[in-house]
């Protein structure tokens, strides 16, 4: 084989690998579809967490918005309101920096829709938690109407003895005079 024939061959391998795992990652028409009826922003209506002994509770962290971008992004954040003020907003004691991260959830990625599963997996980029950065943390997701999302917490981020962290999202309005043209 000559050196342009093995470089050519070569490019076509490339190519061919290349395209193999462009289709192994495309999504289906339905994930599509679905991650469409995601994008938007939606403010948290109720978050309850299940134990094994049958009991729930709210989960403290009660304000939170999700955020779906048609670029394929996402941003959560969520906080417990009722997280104690500073004395100085300067400079927190330990106790109140350490109060104020732990009563905060945050993190943005890229997000990806298996419709037939019925999940979507948001990829960590940023995260409140250095140690999850680059991981996924996967969602199951099931719409009530065109306006509320429930989310399922994958059961794989639980520690006894949590069963269930359930989340009821409601859609944001877009306001009309700041819609898209």
């Amino acid at each position: 084989m000559t050196g342009h024939s093995a470089r050519t061959a070569l490019l076509v391998t490339v190519s061919l690998l290349v395209f193999g795992a462009w289709r192994a990652s495309a999504q289906s028409a339905d994930d599509v579809a679905a991650a469409r009826r995601l994008v938007g922003m939606w403010r948290l209506v109720d978050r309850t967490v299940s134990f094994a002994d049958g009991t729930s509770r709210p989960d403290p962290r009660t304000t939170a918005y999700i955020f779906y971008s048609d670029t394929g992004m996402t941003c959560y954040i969520a906080m417990d309101p009722t997280r104690t003020a500073w004395k100085s907003e300067t400079a927190p004691t330990p106790e109140e920096a350490v109060a104020s991260i732990t009563g905060l959830g945050a993190y943005c990625g890229t997000f990806r829709v298996n419709a037939k599963e019925g999940s979507v997996v948001h990829h960590m980029e940023i995260e409140r938690i250095p140690n999850l950065i680059g991981r996924d943390r996967k969602r199951w997701f099931a719409f009530q109407d065109a306006d509320h999302l429930i989310l399922k917490v994958d059961p794989s981020e639980f520690r006894a003895p949590v069963v269930e962290r359930k989340l009821l999202w409601e859609r944001v309005p877009v306001k009309p005079g700041l819609a898209a043209r």
